[in-house]
């Protein structure tokens, strides 16, 4: 019998909704060396499975729409997508492998692997269940204060203006220019 309570007291576990729950798994199995822990099943869809990357856990569902419980849209563009919703980051020990396994089991790359300035190799990319990944892996430990110290040179993200209406027009030219550093990007 498996012990479905939580190890901890209290921990973090990502809820995804996927279409086609039973594909979701066998994508992070083969991507990630995802290991099932648990699955329920309600009228033929997965109703609830938690699956372990190295340490971590998540969870994830068939959407059932009838319920209100809604996947992503796995074909949405990018563009449309930047932004919103919830980006999951996973530490590897090669980026570059995963992002390979990624694209040869449906996903769609968003960023080539490349060396970061926070002392990281990282790259993303999207599943064929419309959730977004960042992988990444520790190529050069600096510390707090060190990836500070960096951050402040680069200036990477400019000041908020100071009234609403600044601020939402603000918001718009930036999100529409390329406005980060050389190597800085996000998912």
């Amino acid at each position: 019998m498996t012990d479905t309570a939580p190890q901890h007291r209290s921990m973090l576990q990502p809820l995804l909704v996927v279409h086609n729950a039973v594909a979701a798994i066998e994508f992070y199995t083969r991507v990630f060396g995802a290991v099932e822990q648990w699955r329920l099943m309600h009228y033929h869809r997965v109703g609830h499975c938690v699956l372990r990357i190295g340490e971590s856990e998540f969870a994830l569902l068939d959407e059932f729409p009838e319920a209100g419980i809604k996947a992503p849209p796995a074909d949405e563009p990018e563009d449309a997508a930047r932004g919103r919703g919830p980006r999951l980051m996973v530490q590897v020990e090669d980026v570059d492998a995963v992002l390979q396994r990624a694209a040869a089991n449906g996903g769609t790359h968003l960023r080539q692997a490349e060396d970061q300035w926070w002392g990281v190799r990282s790259g993303g990319f999207r599943d064929p269940f419309g959730h977004r990944w960042s992988v990444y892996s520790v190529v050069e430990p600096i510390s707090i204060e060190e990836m500070q110290r960096r951050a402040d040179e680069l200036d990477l993200y400019p000041p908020p203006p100071s009234t609403p209406d600044a601020r939402q027009e603000y918001q718009v030219s930036y999100m529409n220019t390329p406005h980060h550093p050389k190597g800085v990007r996000s998912v």
